[in-house]
This record gives structure tokens, C-alpha cells and sequence, in this order.
């Protein structure tokens, strides 16, 4: 059980807090931490508390070594990630290629389109023009509420929706695999995030060398000049990918000209709207459209503030004001790569729909649905 081990003699595990949780005693807790057997209800209590599977405790074949290994290494903004959300993620990836049994390591067909290493705000912007001639066919103006399955149908990545609060996403390639990790949070977060990490892979991985990046925190409110050159790039790709340019100054004459606004300066209800349409928070809109200088210098962080005081929150001052509801944003729990092959070896015998179920994290019920044959 030397996973059981590293779990809890990991610097960042509140010992107490989660003994408390699974009513395993602290002593018994540092004796497991030392080597003891747990017993299987130990193991389901603990698997709970830490939102891991029983499955995780069990040691690491070669590829989640490698890969566990490739996220330790990974550069990381912010605090250090605990162990388990390490763990999570590095199950999933290994998972994924044994599923898939990917026999290449080429690199995507796309990746070559972009440019690389270049982290200018100038760069963001063409990449993000490059992006959507390909995978948008060529749409340079429409929000892209659909960029989640863009990126897993259209781009090939392995897009995992995790619940931990400890990081807002993660990025890699693993034998020219690309992965993408979005933690569930907002959906208007979740998107921006999503965005971000692809602006990671089309610009800062390389397909040929395994290479992972998390995120701890992205599309965080206020000013950060301490930011690493590579997040402020996937900040502007990511604005650029889901707000163009073009698009912000045809959607801002349109809201202006419904509301019957006079005024020259742009308002909080006007960035609410905006918000809305690309399907993104009150503050990435703001922050948007600072950069294009359609708000003054430190306008984001002035009508943010102003909006959280006076009303608590800018999806409460938009609900006051009878905005139009938040659009729907899907974010598929499983890649359907994964799901295909999943379901093809079910039924071949080559796996368990239980074993299946864990390995995807899908339960059994919506398994055994998906593996129902189609009347087609």
C-alpha cells in the first residue's frame, strides 16, 4: 500500500481534519501512514474524504509512475497541489492510454499551425485567429459555448472535468496525447480555464517531449504583475479565443443600441451582457475589454469592486437588472474516446463493465447505457 502511504505522509494532509472526517482515529491514521494494512471500510472512508477511488490506493503500474512523475515535475502557479489531485489526475491519463492503446506519439496534425514559444500578447491574438480558422471553419466573430467538444471531437484532446478546489486546471502531453483537466467550479470559470490550458498546448507543450502545466488559480479577480510570462499568454489567448476583437465591438453596438444607451462609457451592465453572450465571468469580460481600451486603465478592477459592493455580486446585478439567463455550457463527464473504447471492449470480454465503470468514472447504470446496442 505504498500509495495509501504517500497519501498520508503528504506534507499538505491535515491529519486531524481528516480524521475527522472519516472517524479513523489519528493513531490509527499515522499507523497506516507508517505501513499498517487498512481493511477494506478503511479504505472506502478514506477514498471518500480524499474524492478518490478505492482503485487509486492500489500501487502504480509503469505509465502512472511516468506520468504521476510528469506532474511533479510540472511547473505549478501558486501553491503547491496536494498529492491526491497528483494522483487523480495521473490515474486518469494512464487509464486513458490504456484504454485507447495509442500506438503513436506523433504530435497532432494542428500543432504544427500554431506558433510556439512566443508569449507575447501579439502571438495570443494570432494564435487564437489560427484556432478558430481551423476548428471554427473560419468563425471569427461567434462566442464558442461549444469550445468542450471542440476541443475533445475536433482537437483529440482528453478533456476531464475533477472535482478538487485545490487547482483550476492542468495541461499535458503524454506520448503525443493531448490532456486537458478543468476543475469544476462556475461554468463561465470552467470555460475561460478550458481555454486557457488549450492556449498552453498550442503554444508552450511540445507533443514530443512529455510535458504537463497546472493551474491553481485562473480568471482570479484583480491585478497579478507577478504572473509567469506563460499564464499571462494563455490569459490573452484565452480572452481572444472566447471574446474576439471584432466580435466585442458588434456585440457592445448591439446591447447599446437595445438598452437605448447614451452615454459614452461603457457600464457594468453593458460588461454583464457582454459576460453572457461569450458565456464568461463578469470579470474576464472587464478585463477584455480594459485590454482593448474600451474601459479605461484599471476599469476592471474599479466596476468589478463597485458591482460586488453594492449588489454582492455580478450575476446578482445582472438577475435585478433581467438580463438574459446564462447559456448552457456542457461539459461532457467522460471523453467520448474513452467511452467508445470502453465500450467496445465490454462487449468484446476484454473488460468488466464494473472494472470499465472505474476506469472512466462512470457508474455502472450509465455503462451499462451507453453499452446498450443502438437500434441502428
Amino acid at each position: 500500500m505504498d500509495q495509501l502511504q504517500e497519501l498520508l505522509q503528504a506534507p499538505n494532509v491535515d491529519v486531524p481534519k481528516l480524521s475527522a472526517s472519516t472517524g479513523i482515529s489519528v493513531e490509527r491514521l499515522s499507523a497506516l501512514a507508517s505501513g499498517a494494512e487498512p481493511s477494506l471500510g478503511e479504505l472506502r472512508k478514506l477514498s471518500a474524504a480524499l474524492r478518490l477511488s478505492i482503485n487509486d490506493f492500489a500501487p502504480p503500474n509503469k505509465t502512472e509512475r511516468d506520468v504521476n512523475l510528469l506532474f511533479r515535475r510540472a511547473p505549478v502557479t501558486g501553491d503547491e497541489v496536494p498529492s491526491t489531485a497528483i494522483l487523480g489526475m495521473s490515474k486518469k491519463m494512464a487509464s486513458s492510454l490504456d484504454l485507447l492503446k495509442k500506438e503513436s506519439s506523433r504530435a497532432p496534425q494542428w500543432f504544427s499551425e500554431f506558433k510556439h514559444h512566443d508569449n507575447s500578447v501579439a502571438s495570443a491574438e494570432e494564435n487564437a485567429f489560427i484556432f478558430r480558422s481551423i476548428f471554427c471553419g473560419g468563425d471569427q466573430l461567434s462566442p464558442l459555448l461549444s469550445l468542450p467538444r471542440i476541443a475533445a471531437e475536433h482537437m483529440g484532446a482528453m478533456v476531464f472535468v475533477i472535482r478538487n478546489s485545490d487547482l483550476d486546471g492542468a495541461s499535458a502531453y503524454f506520448d503525443g496525447l493531448p490532456f486537458i483537466f478543468v476543475s469544476a467550479r462556475f461554468r463561465g470559470r470552467m470555460l475561460f480555464t478550458l481555454a486557457h490550458e488549450i492556449g498552453h498546448l498550442v503554444a508552450h507543450h511540445d507533443p514530443a517531449q512529455s510535458f504537463a502545466i497546472i493551474d491553481e488559480l485562473i480568471d482570479v479577480e484583480g491585478a497579478n504583475p507577478s504572473q509567469p510570462d506563460a499564464e499571462r499568454y494563455a490569459d490573452a489567448f484565452a480572452s481572444a479565443l472566447l471574446m474576439p476583437s471584432p466580435s466585442i465591438g458588434i456585440a457592445l453596438k448591439k446591447i447599446r443600441d437595445i438598452a437605448k444607451v447614451s452615454s459614452d462609457e461603457v457600464g457594468d451592465l453593458e460588461l454583464n451582457y457582454l459576460a453572457r453572450i461569450y458565456g464568461v465571468s463578469f470579470w474576464a469580460a472587464a478585463k477584455r475589454c480594459e485590454d482593448l481600451g474600451i474601459i479605461p486603465r484599471g476599469g476592471a478592477v474599479s466596476l468589478n469592486d463597485y458591482v460586488k459592493k453594492k449588489y454582492g455580486s455580478a450575476e446578482k446585478r445582472a438577475e435585478e437588472a433581467g438580463l438574459p439567463p446564462r447559456p448552457e455550457i456542457d461539459f461532457p463527464s467522460v471523453p467520448r474516446p474513452l467511452l467508445k473504447s470502453a465500450v467496445e471492449k465490454v462487449r468484446a470480454g476484454e473488460l468488466s463493465i464494473g472494472r470499465a465503470a472505474e476506469i472512466i468514472g462512470l457508474s455502472i447504470a450509465d455503462l451499462i447505457t451507453a453499452n446498450a446496442p443502438t437500434s441502428h
